[in-house]
């Protein structure tokens, strides 16, 4: 156990690995709950403890955990052809966004962060809805706004989000979409991170240590689903993603 931790990097047993904990427990409760909300949790505020450029990577490689529990169930229910016109484009904008994390400073992405979760909250709060077609141009476009997002700060899901919920599908087929969506650029991310040189020693342990939380988290939040109303918890998460947005913008 010594030789362990004398492994890990010089001032990472702190206060902010604690605060990271519990939004790591607080963002898995949400994710098993609702199926979403996760990285627009832990983005922002792992940003604002350890900067864009160690808090978005870490919140990027956390989304494998559900990542690798749901994928494999999504797959029949998908339709990868609308799947793919996101996620071609959002693979080629990703490289773009990334380059504008590493060179813009860590406040404005940190702002760029918290607006983005703020106006997808505000958004759904409004029941407001895309009501046009959903076209290949449209739907490449869509996929290239949000992998540039995505590469960015690391949660690019608000306007796939808010195009695939415009839909008529069913919940399934919905789900399915968007956790198929959400893995390829979330495969696309680990890919561009990793050769921009940005999953370093305290990105890699960190994450290491964060993901017991996030998988009790993720636990408990299945748990609760089948006794609790949807409405009740999906609102609460809604308040608890603008809570912690807010924070992090006004900070």
């Amino acid at each position: 156990m010594n030789e362990t931790i004398n492994l890990l990097p010089s001032g990472i047993w702190n206060i902010d690995l604690a605060i990271a904990s519990i939004t790591l427990l607080t963002a898995g409760l949400i994710r098993g709950f609702a199926g979403f909300g996760s990285a627009m949790i832990n983005a922002p505020i792992l940003s604002l403890l350890w900067g864009p450029t160690i808090g978005i990577p870490i919140a990027a490689l956390i989304e494998f955990v559900p990542a690798i529990q749901l994928t494999p169930r999504a797959i029949p229910n998908a339709q990868w052809k609308l799947v793919w016109l996101l996620g071609i484009p959002a693979l080629l904008i990703i490289p773009a966004g990334s380059w504008l994390l590493i060179i813009l400073p860590s406040d404005i992405i940190r702002r760029i962060v918290a607006i983005a979760v703020l106006i997808l909250v505000i958004t759904l709060w409004s029941g407001w809805r895309y009501k046009g077609k959903r076209t290949s141009i449209i739907s490449g476009l869509v996929g290239a706004m949000s992998g540039l997002l995505s590469g960015a700060t690391g949660i690019g899901g608000p306007p796939v989000i808010l195009y695939l919920m415009a839909g008529e599908d069913k919940p399934t087929t919905l789900r399915a979409n968007m956790i198929g969506y959400f893995t390829i650029v979330l495969i696309g991310l680990a890919v561009t991170y990793y050769l921009l040189g940005l999953f370093n020693q305290y990105v890699i342990w960190r994450t290491a240590l964060l993901v017991p939380s996030f998988i009790v988290g993720i636990f408990i939040g299945s748990l609760i689903f089948p006794y609790s109303s949807e409405r009740v918890f999906r609102n609460i998460a809604l308040l608890i993603l603008a809570c912690s947005a807010t924070y992090v913008l006004l900070a």
